[in-house]
């Protein structure tokens, strides 16, 4: 990350990088597991960053919670009631799935300080854990998949990028148990990176999940303030719906795009087919 006079560079590549200019930093601070900074930039609003990579802005967050939250949505084969998420420290994920009106959520956050710093800097989102429906765990979710009882419709993985504390959220063996705490037709779903620029993420993503479960479907959505601007998102499960069966809306996802975010570039689809083998 570089802060140079009044830009924020996230950057890519020793040759790329993608630059934001701000009016001001609002926050840094180092954590026992990353650090956190919020800038307040002229084009995006507030921008969170985790180690010097963008998680979220003010302008163009609903593209990525909505799209992580309403695809498993509408495609599982029941409609859900629960969901656990893990990440999601902001509160976004969460969010999105009270506006679904799901009953029940837990959100297991790894870092207090990401819950902490999105109470104050974005209250939008993090009023997600004041609703009494949604329960917030401070703790390791790879520990509380492996100790939980409870059974969830949807499991949301909103977690950074597969290194550090996120490294072991992309391992067969944390499908594993999440596939132990998934209801009877749930699905899980995980952020798997840039395929342009982080095809390990998808490709970790799609194998490990492909040991564990018989149904493994790629999409994708477009993240302006995102490497590339392509995302990829990987769900899993061993009885999702080829079409979706009931509606869901946001400010991004509507019915076209829930059947349009799998028609994959073949690049892509080489990414997965390198999984596979």
């Amino acid at each position: 990350m570089d802060i140079i006079e009044n830009w924020f560079s996230e950057r890519y590549s020793d040759y790329l990088q993608l630059s934001f200019r701000v009016r001001d930093q609002l926050i840094s601070v180092k954590t026992d597991y990353q650090r956190i900074d919020v800038f307040d930039t002229y084009s995006f609003g507030r921008l969170l960053s985790i180690d010097g990579t963008v998680q979220l802005t003010d302008q163009d967050e609903y593209i990525y919670h909505e799209m992580i939250t309403e695809v498993p949505y509408v495609y599982a084969k029941r409609k859900p009631q629960s969901a656990l998420v893990i990440g999601g420290g902001d509160g976004g994920a969460a969010l999105r799935l009270l506006k679904l009106g799901l009953k029940r959520i837990v959100n297991v956050e790894i870092d207090s300080q990401v819950v902490e710093v999105s109470r104050r800097f974005f209250p939008n989102l993090a009023s997600s854990f004041d609703d009494p429906a949604c329960h917030l765990v401070i703790g390791d979710g790879i520990k509380f998949v492996s100790e939980t009882d409870e059974k969830f419709d949807l499991i949301v993985v909103d977690s950074t990028d597969p290194e550090g504390p996120a490294e072991g959220l992309f391992s067969a063996n944390f499908y594993r148990s999440v596939k132990r705490v998934l209801s009877d037709g749930g699905i899980v779903v995980v952020q798997s990176g840039s395929p342009f620029y982080q095809p390990r993420a998808l490709e970790l993503a799609s194998s490990g999940l492909r040991e564990v479960f018989s149904n493994v479907k790629t999409y994708t959505a477009f993240i302006p303030t995102y490497p590339s601007g392509l995302w990829s998102f990987t769900m899993a499960g061993d009885e999702i719906m080829d079409a979706p069966l009931r509606s869901a809306q946001g400010r991004y996802f509507n019915s076209e795009v829930a059947r349009g975010a799998f028609m994959l570039p073949e690049f892509v689809k080489q990414v997965i087919h390198k999984a596979e083998r």
